[in-house]
């Protein structure tokens, strides 16, 4: 950051990098809701944007989107995607993409961390491919389709209980349900078999599985 840019389009003025967001209008407003320790919360941004460019390059202009409000220091995004700057659709385009990659990153994380999927170093390629699609299904189905069926809320409430953070407000609802699967399943050496047999051959509802007589 200790260098100087091209600003405004012309290559006669320069200003330093960090401080650059200081000479930058943010005149657009957006409003997003994040989750944070397990609530949502409403924040407020601002944003704008100008053309930057290097001194080693003067003819190559890009675009510096200045974003405030998602902590103490403003956000800079730098796109070489061309945009009107007067146009705030088009600007928050630009933002809206930056925090798809982000939502993505945590996502990665999430799986990571919660399936243990980087341990598997001394597997092949094909055993890893595998295991990268079966807990991919895994995640999805406890992210995406138990949360939107409602017959399964029943499940989702039991899985919470054997959950490690039973004692305290998930700070993510993916965490808390991937410890929940981790904690039923963790003495059983044929996976969800065992809870399936104890339904008995009329039942194909796994839920009920979660609840033997």
């Amino acid at each position: 950051m200790n260098r100087y840019l091209h600003f405004a389009g012309n290559i006669n003025r320069q200003v330093k990098a960090e401080r650059i967001q200081h000479h930058v209008a943010t005149p657009y407003k957006a409003h997003i809701y994040i989750t944070k320790d397990g609530k949502e919360e409403f924040i407020h941004l601002q944003f704008g944007a100008v053309k930057v460019a290097l001194p080693e390059y003067p003819d190559i202009w890009y675009t510096l989107v200045i974003v405030k409000g998602f902590g103490k220091h403003p956000m800079l995004l730098l796109t070489n995607k061309e945009v009107n700057l007067q146009n705030n659709k088009q600007l928050w385009q630009i933002v809206d993409i930056y925090l798809t990659r982000w939502k993505c990153d945590e996502c990665y994380g999430y799986i990571k961390q919660s399936y243990n999927l980087e341990d598997i170093r001394v597997l092949s390629y094909n055993s890893i491919r595998n295991i990268t699609v079966l807990v991919h299904c895994i995640a999805y189905f406890t992210s995406i389709y138990i949360g939107m069926s409602l017959k399964l809320k029943i499940m989702v409430q039991k899985i919470f209980i054997l959950s490690k953070r039973f004692f305290g407000v998930p700070t993510f609802f993916n965490y808390a349900m991937a410890d929940g699967i981790y904690e039923l399943l963790k003495h059983s050496r044929k996976g969800i078999a065992d809870f399936k047999s104890r339904i008995g051959p009329h039942h194909n509802q796994f839920q009920l599985s979660l609840f033997p007589d």
